[in-house]
């Protein structure tokens, strides 16, 4: 498959899931799409160079592009090549809101994959800058949103943009209590590890896993004992 290829359908499936969920109402998974033609313009690097912070190895802006698309630009600020980790073309982020109380709160969950070909990483280099873009939403609710990242277990976040929002895009929906992710980690642990996983916190995944071969040897010593009754 040509790169042109590629792009034409991430940009279809990024367009068929906003307007699959366009009528959903509360939350639902964040569907980035990896844009792997993006080059930074000069203007772009000036930006990047004019906000850059030396304590932060990965910089992010955030930037409207339209009324249902924002764009993302990540840039290696590090000396080093950074290594990337992908899902099915998508990077490991959320979108996050600032409720009522002005208390930022997810407003997407990330849907893990089960399949082993989804997953894949390759190395930024020092300086590089990639692309993804993400639905915008909009609503009647009008606060800050932001991003959130999990990039090598560590968590980053984008700046701040103004926007609005459904209200409702706070309330956890059955479609996330129903996915597969979180009903593993509710039988093997509960639901506040659920959670996390589900909203890329940092080290998550690694306790769900450990949770899962706790619970996996506790379900063999079991069946062995009660081999031994029988």
């Amino acid at each position: 498959m040509t790169n042109q290829n590629k792009i034409f359908i991430n940009y279809l499936f990024l367009l068929f899931s906003i307007a699959f969920f366009g009528q959903n109402n509360e939350m639902v998974s964040n569907n980035n799409r990896f844009d792997y033609e993006f080059k930074a313009k000069n203007k772009l690097k000036k930006e990047f160079i004019k906000n850059e912070n030396p304590e932060n190895k990965i910089q992010i802006i955030a930037k409207v592009s339209n009324d249902t698309i924002i764009s993302i630009y990540l840039k290696n600020n590090s000396k080093d090549s950074l290594n990337i980790s992908y899902q099915d073309s998508r990077i490991y982020l959320i979108q996050e809101a600032k409720n009522q109380n002005g208390d930022w709160k997810p407003i997407e969950y990330w849907s893990y994959s089960w399949c082993g070909n989804s997953y894949y990483s390759e190395n930024i280099g020092s300086g590089k800058i990639i692309k993804t873009d993400t639905k915008k939403y909009n609503g009647n609710f009008e606060t800050d949103i932001r991003f959130k990242f999990l990039i090598n277990n560590q968590t980053y976040y984008s700046n701040s943009l103004k926007s609005t929002i459904d209200i409702l895009q706070f309330n956890i929906s059955n479609e996330f209590t129903e996915h597969s992710t979180y009903k593993g980690a509710i039988r093997v642990a509960d639901n506040n590890l659920a959670e996390k996983v589900m909203f890329l916190e940092p080290n998550a995944m690694k306790e769900y896993s450990e949770k899962m071969k706790e619970w996996r040897e506790s379900i063999i010593q079991k069946i062995n004992e009660n081999n031994k009754t029988d």
